[in-house]
Protein backbone atom coordinates (compact mmCIF):
# COMPACT_ATOMS: atom_id res chain seq x y z
CA UNK A 1 0.00 0.00 0.00
CA UNK A 2 1.21 3.53 -0.77
CA UNK A 3 1.69 6.06 1.99
CA UNK A 4 -1.67 6.46 3.68
CA UNK A 5 -1.77 10.24 3.31
CA UNK A 6 -1.31 9.84 -0.45
CA UNK A 7 -3.95 7.13 -0.78
CA UNK A 8 -7.51 7.86 -1.87
CA UNK A 9 -10.43 6.51 0.12
CA UNK A 10 -11.30 4.13 -2.72
CA UNK A 11 -7.71 2.84 -2.91
CA UNK A 12 -7.56 2.28 0.83
CA UNK A 13 -10.85 0.41 0.89
CA UNK A 14 -9.73 -1.79 -1.98
CA UNK A 15 -6.51 -2.60 -0.11
CA UNK A 16 -8.44 -3.22 3.09
CA UNK A 17 -10.79 -5.62 1.33
CA UNK A 18 -7.99 -7.60 -0.25
CA UNK A 19 -6.20 -10.65 1.15
CA UNK A 20 -3.05 -8.61 1.80
CA UNK A 21 -1.97 -8.66 5.47
CA UNK A 22 -1.99 -4.87 5.65
CA UNK A 23 -3.92 -2.68 6.08
CA UNK A 24 -6.07 -4.45 8.65
CA UNK A 25 -8.06 -3.88 11.80
CA UNK A 26 -5.39 -1.89 13.62
CA UNK A 27 -4.97 0.61 10.81
CA UNK A 28 -8.73 0.89 10.50
CA UNK A 29 -9.02 1.57 14.23
CA UNK A 30 -6.55 4.44 13.94
CA UNK A 31 -8.45 5.86 10.96
CA UNK A 32 -11.67 5.70 12.96
CA UNK A 33 -9.86 7.77 15.57
CA UNK A 34 -8.83 10.28 12.90
CA UNK A 35 -12.45 10.57 11.73
CA UNK A 36 -13.61 11.10 15.31
CA UNK A 37 -10.95 13.77 15.85
CA UNK A 38 -11.98 15.59 12.67
CA UNK A 39 -15.58 15.66 13.90
CA UNK A 40 -14.49 17.04 17.28
CA UNK A 41 -12.48 19.62 15.34
CA UNK A 42 -15.60 20.57 13.34
CA UNK A 43 -17.76 20.93 16.45
CA UNK A 44 -15.10 23.03 18.19
CA UNK A 45 -14.68 25.29 15.16
CA UNK A 46 -18.44 25.83 14.96
CA UNK A 47 -18.59 26.65 18.67
CA UNK A 48 -15.71 29.09 18.29
CA UNK A 49 -17.40 30.78 15.33
CA UNK A 50 -20.42 31.37 17.54
CA UNK A 51 -18.22 33.17 20.05
CA UNK A 52 -18.03 30.36 22.58
CA UNK A 53 -14.87 29.83 24.59
CA UNK A 54 -13.08 26.68 23.46
CA UNK A 55 -9.58 27.27 24.85
CA UNK A 56 -7.02 25.04 23.12
CA UNK A 57 -9.63 22.47 22.08
CA UNK A 58 -9.37 23.22 18.36
CA UNK A 59 -5.60 22.82 18.29
CA UNK A 60 -5.84 19.64 20.37
CA UNK A 61 -8.42 18.12 18.04
CA UNK A 62 -6.19 18.87 15.05
CA UNK A 63 -3.23 17.29 16.85
CA UNK A 64 -5.29 14.18 17.58
CA UNK A 65 -6.27 13.93 13.90
CA UNK A 66 -2.66 14.08 12.77
CA UNK A 67 -1.49 11.63 15.43
CA UNK A 68 -4.12 9.07 14.46
CA UNK A 69 -3.00 9.29 10.84
CA UNK A 70 0.59 8.70 11.94
CA UNK A 71 -0.50 5.72 14.03
CA UNK A 72 -2.47 4.26 11.12
CA UNK A 73 0.69 4.16 9.05
CA UNK A 74 2.73 2.88 12.00
CA UNK A 75 0.29 0.04 12.57
CA UNK A 76 0.50 -1.09 8.96
CA UNK A 77 4.30 -1.02 9.11
CA UNK A 78 4.32 -2.83 12.47
CA UNK A 79 2.25 -5.74 11.22
CA UNK A 80 4.14 -5.90 7.93
CA UNK A 81 7.24 -6.36 10.10
CA UNK A 82 5.52 -9.24 11.91
CA UNK A 83 4.81 -10.98 8.62
CA UNK A 84 8.46 -10.59 7.63
CA UNK A 85 9.76 -11.67 11.05
CA UNK A 86 7.71 -14.86 10.96
CA UNK A 87 10.24 -16.20 8.48
CA UNK A 88 13.03 -15.84 11.07
CA UNK A 89 11.13 -16.41 14.30
CA UNK A 90 12.86 -16.07 17.66
CA UNK A 91 13.86 -12.67 19.01
CA UNK A 92 13.03 -10.89 15.75
CA UNK A 93 9.45 -12.11 15.82
CA UNK A 94 9.11 -11.27 19.51
CA UNK A 95 10.32 -7.73 18.85
CA UNK A 96 7.92 -7.32 15.94
CA UNK A 97 4.95 -8.64 17.91
CA UNK A 98 5.75 -6.32 20.80
CA UNK A 99 5.63 -3.36 18.43
CA UNK A 100 2.50 -4.67 16.71
CA UNK A 101 0.76 -4.78 20.10
CA UNK A 102 2.21 -1.46 21.28
CA UNK A 103 0.97 0.66 18.38
CA UNK A 104 -2.72 -0.25 18.74
CA UNK A 105 -2.43 0.16 22.50
CA UNK A 106 -1.34 3.75 21.82
CA UNK A 107 -4.30 4.14 19.45
CA UNK A 108 -6.62 3.09 22.28
CA UNK A 109 -4.94 5.52 24.68
CA UNK A 110 -5.30 8.37 22.22
CA UNK A 111 -8.93 7.47 21.60
CA UNK A 112 -9.60 7.76 25.32
CA UNK A 113 -7.87 11.14 25.34
CA UNK A 114 -10.06 12.26 22.45
CA UNK A 115 -13.17 11.26 24.39
CA UNK A 116 -11.92 13.46 27.24
CA UNK A 117 -11.71 16.34 24.78
CA UNK A 118 -15.22 15.60 23.51
CA UNK A 119 -16.44 15.80 27.10
CA UNK A 120 -14.79 19.20 27.53
CA UNK A 121 -16.70 20.71 24.63
CA UNK A 122 -20.08 19.25 25.55
CA UNK A 123 -21.22 22.49 27.15
CA UNK A 124 -20.27 24.66 24.16
CA UNK A 125 -21.46 22.29 21.43
CA UNK A 126 -23.94 24.08 19.13
CA UNK A 127 -27.35 22.45 18.91
CA UNK A 128 -26.86 21.86 15.20
CA UNK A 129 -23.64 19.91 15.87
CA UNK A 130 -24.86 17.54 18.59
CA UNK A 131 -25.09 14.65 16.15
CA UNK A 132 -21.50 15.32 15.03
CA UNK A 133 -20.23 15.22 18.60
CA UNK A 134 -22.23 12.06 19.33
CA UNK A 135 -20.81 10.43 16.20
CA UNK A 136 -17.32 11.48 17.26
CA UNK A 137 -17.75 9.89 20.68
CA UNK A 138 -19.05 6.65 19.14
CA UNK A 139 -16.22 6.54 16.62
CA UNK A 140 -13.61 7.23 19.29
CA UNK A 141 -15.05 4.42 21.39
CA UNK A 142 -15.03 2.13 18.36
CA UNK A 143 -11.44 3.13 17.61
CA UNK A 144 -10.43 2.22 21.15
CA UNK A 145 -12.25 -1.11 21.12
CA UNK A 146 -11.04 -2.11 17.66
CA UNK A 147 -7.46 -1.19 18.56
CA UNK A 148 -7.64 -3.35 21.67
CA UNK A 149 -8.76 -6.30 19.54
CA UNK A 150 -5.54 -5.86 17.58
CA UNK A 151 -3.61 -5.90 20.86
CA UNK A 152 -5.40 -9.16 21.65
CA UNK A 153 -4.35 -10.63 18.32
CA UNK A 154 -0.65 -9.88 18.73
CA UNK A 155 -0.07 -10.20 22.48
CA UNK A 156 -0.30 -14.03 22.84
CA UNK A 157 2.83 -14.53 20.73
CA UNK A 158 5.00 -12.29 22.93
CA UNK A 159 7.32 -14.45 25.02
CA UNK A 160 8.02 -11.93 27.80
CA UNK A 161 5.42 -12.95 30.38
CA UNK A 162 5.96 -9.88 32.57
CA UNK A 163 5.45 -7.53 29.64
CA UNK A 164 2.42 -9.51 28.52
CA UNK A 165 0.90 -9.22 32.01
CA UNK A 166 1.47 -5.46 32.03
CA UNK A 167 -0.06 -5.24 28.58
CA UNK A 168 -3.11 -7.19 29.71
CA UNK A 169 -3.63 -4.87 32.70
CA UNK A 170 -3.33 -1.76 30.54
CA UNK A 171 -5.70 -3.26 27.99
CA UNK A 172 -8.40 -4.04 30.56
CA UNK A 173 -8.14 -0.61 32.19
CA UNK A 174 -8.43 1.15 28.84
CA UNK A 175 -11.48 -0.89 27.85
CA UNK A 176 -13.26 -0.04 31.11
CA UNK A 177 -12.35 3.64 31.05
CA UNK A 178 -13.39 4.04 27.42
CA UNK A 179 -16.78 2.46 28.04
CA UNK A 180 -17.40 4.71 31.05
CA UNK A 181 -16.25 7.86 29.27
CA UNK A 182 -18.25 7.14 26.11
CA UNK A 183 -21.39 6.51 28.14
CA UNK A 184 -20.88 9.78 30.02
CA UNK A 185 -20.39 11.84 26.85
CA UNK A 186 -23.16 10.15 24.89
CA UNK A 187 -25.88 10.21 27.55
CA UNK A 188 -26.88 13.91 27.24
CA UNK A 189 -26.36 13.97 23.49
CA UNK A 190 -28.45 10.89 22.81
CA UNK A 191 -31.17 12.11 25.16
CA UNK A 192 -31.50 15.35 23.20
CA UNK A 193 -31.19 13.74 19.80
CA UNK A 194 -33.93 11.21 20.53
CA UNK A 195 -36.51 13.79 21.70
CA UNK A 196 -38.14 13.89 18.26
CA UNK A 197 -39.10 10.25 18.66
CA UNK A 198 -41.44 11.12 21.52
CA UNK A 199 -42.90 8.56 23.85
CA UNK A 200 -43.37 5.39 21.85
CA UNK A 201 -46.25 3.14 22.83
CA UNK A 202 -44.89 -0.21 23.92
CA UNK A 203 -48.23 -1.81 22.93
CA UNK A 204 -49.25 -0.48 19.49
CA UNK A 205 -52.37 -2.66 19.26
Amino acid sequence: MEKLRETTVAQFLAALGSTAPVPGGGTTAALAGALAAALVEKVTALAQRRGREVGQALERAQAFREKFLDLAEEDAKAYAAVVEAQKAGGAELDKALTRAAGVPLEVAQKALGLMDLAERILTVCPKSARSDLAAAARLAWAACTAALYTVDANAPGIRDKKFRAELAKAREELADLAEEKAAFVLAPLEEELSLWLGERDSNPH
